[in-house]
């Protein structure tokens, strides 16, 4: 009898240690668990405020782009943010930077400043969450900091330009300097301009209005290239009104990419890319062959435009 109580004393002993280290074992997968369901909410709440930055970011640049002030740059940022759920403390809470973009770097200007200078944008977003389950292990509240930075593309040259060539001839006659004013007319005689008939169309109106208001890109454009030309005058005069009256940015009147070539041949034939110049649209009169439009020069030794302006259609 006195052994079998002493069997039986042991077994409820042992019984009462497992029960405590199970309790044990479970209180800490308990944790982990909670710890685990924290941690993928924190990491979740920080991708989405992440993309929150990103888009209040490019909001924010696009106003900086526009040639806006600070005070339209920060506006931009909070009504893209709020739009995707973060508010206004978590937006301003750092406040945005205006700044340039040197050496794949960023260069903060003073907070509140943004100028002419500017090329860069620094958007930083806050936000304060609770520890959840991980309270239960003391854990104190989490603050996610997300930051994004977006500069203006920086320019490289490319392979479009206006479809408009001014002889050299005709150009070095005139000896503009960069800030002055020539003129082009309706006569496509000796001495003039001429289409350039990248696309083997520019005979046609319609083809040649269309390049003339978005640009024509290709390879062939290249300073001693050969590009054949196209003849006539057809809707040139209202493809210079159009441009004249878009005030989609960037306004199409403005830094537009023309060739300067050898001399045109009467009628069809081809003519050689000497070099570019860049040129601003600043009047364009008269209809048919008897239009005349009056161009500024912005720079006498430019490069090709590397992508496309917006699309536009040609004015009724």
């Amino acid at each position: 009898m006195f052994y079998m109580r002493a069997t039986t004393a042991s077994f409820q002993s042992e019984r009462g240690i497992t029960i405590v280290l199970f309790s044990m074992f479970l209180f800490v997968l308990c944790s982990f668990l909670a710890f685990a369901l924290d941690m993928s909410r924190f990491y979740n709440e920080r991708h989405r405020l992440q993309l929150t930055t990103d888009a209040a970011t490019l909001a924010g640049l696009n106003a900086l782009v526009a040639g806006t002030t600070y005070n339209d740059v920060v506006n931009a940022i909070t009504i893209n943010g709020q739009s995707n759920g973060a508010s206004t403390s978590e937006i301003l809470q750092a406040q945005p930077r205006c700044g340039t973009w040197v050496k794949n770097s960023f260069v903060a200007q003073p907070i509140g400043v943004c100028d002419n200078t500017s090329t860069a944008l620094e958007v930083s977003l806050r936000r304060s969450l609770p520890a959840g389950m991980g309270s239960v292990l003391g854990l104190s509240p989490v603050t996610l900091v997300t930051r994004a930075i977006g500069h203006k593309p920086l320019y490289r040259p490319g392979n479009c330009i206006r479809p408009f060539g001014i002889e050299n001839s005709y150009f070095t006659q005139l000896n503009v300097p960069v800030g002055g004013v020539f003129t082009v007319n309706g006569s496509q005689s000796a001495g003039n301009w001429g289409k350039l008939d990248v696309y083997c169309n520019a005979s046609s109106g319609t083809a040649f209005s269309e390049a003339m208001l978005n640009n024509v890109c290709d390879e062939s454009i290249a300073v001693g290239s050969q590009i054949s030309t196209g003849t006539g005058n057809a809707q040139i005069s209202r493809v210079f009104s159009t441009i004249l009256a878009d005030t989609t940015l960037p306004l199409a009147s403005q830094s537009m990419i023309f060739a300067v070539t050898s001399d045109f041949p009467s009628g069809n034939g081809y003519v050689e890319l000497l070099r570019f110049i860049r040129v601003d649209l600043l009047s364009q009169r008269g209809s048919g062959q008897n239009w005349e439009a009056t161009l500024r020069v912005v720079n006498l030794d430019a490069e090709p435009e590397s992508a496309k302006p917006p699309d536009r259609d040609l004015m009724e």
